[in-house]
């Protein structure tokens, strides 16, 4: 039998709220609140279940989105897509691997306090020791509303009025940064899964962007 639409209508502080206690990247809508409820999480089953989402807010009259089950991931409007990329030689992958700890080990990102700064530094180094890898990565990380990565700043502000676009340095890349650390983490963590790089690397950067 046919699952009946179901329909979620929140405003934009609750939408906000829900969206900001995202842990880690797949963790769903359902599992977000009985977190936040301590409903216990019993025998979630990942079903083909139609549900639509409506967010109120100011400026859009509504945001609806129709999704499955296994696509509702939070936030509903900025969870990124990963898609599979090319694997990447082990040589090219270490190559990645020994200029990003360089980084992390240097005197001047030990000392930079802002984690916009370091979130730019990270993704200069992951472009410019592998492009190819990048641009892959870029194209399968994207969010359901929002373009995260784009090649000219204009992309990114047509897909909203307050993405706070700025350009990769000595890269042609442009990369959203109106987000706190988290969710700068969970961007890295994501290009930096795509681009095969180790588990291990991407604790190591996860350090840095333990605070908003």
């Amino acid at each position: 039998m046919e699952e009946k639409m179901k329909i979620i209508e929140v405003d934009e502080e609750l939408y906000q709220y829900i969206a900001s206690q995202t842990q880690s990247i797949g963790e769903s809508a359902s599992e977000i609140l009985r977190r936040l409820l301590n409903f216990p999480n019993h025998n979630v089953v990942q079903s083909q279940k139609t549900q639509t989402i409506i967010v109120k807010d100011e400026n859009v009259k509504e945001k609806v989105e129709t999704v499955t089950s296994q696509q509702v991931q939070a936030p509903i409007d900025e969870q990124p897509i990963l898609v599979t990329t090319k694997k990447q030689s082990d040589e090219s992958i270490q190559q990645v691997v020994l200029k990003v700890k360089a980084l992390l080990d240097s005197d001047e990102f030990q000392q930079e306090t802002k984690a916009v700064v370091r979130f730019l530094n990270i993704l200069r180094v992951l472009y410019r020791t592998n492009p190819e890898s990048f641009a892959q990565a870029t194209e399968s990380l994207q969010g359901r509303t929002r373009v995260y990565f784009a090649r000219d700043e204009g992309t990114l502000l047509v897909a909203g009025n307050h993405t706070k676009p700025k350009q990769i340095p000595d890269t042609p890349y442009w990369v959203i940064t109106n987000t706190n650390s988290g969710r700068k983490m969970l961007m890295l963590e994501g290009a930096m899964q795509s681009m095969h790089l180790p588990k291990e690397l991407i604790e190591d950067v996860r350090t840095y962007f333990t605070a908003n």
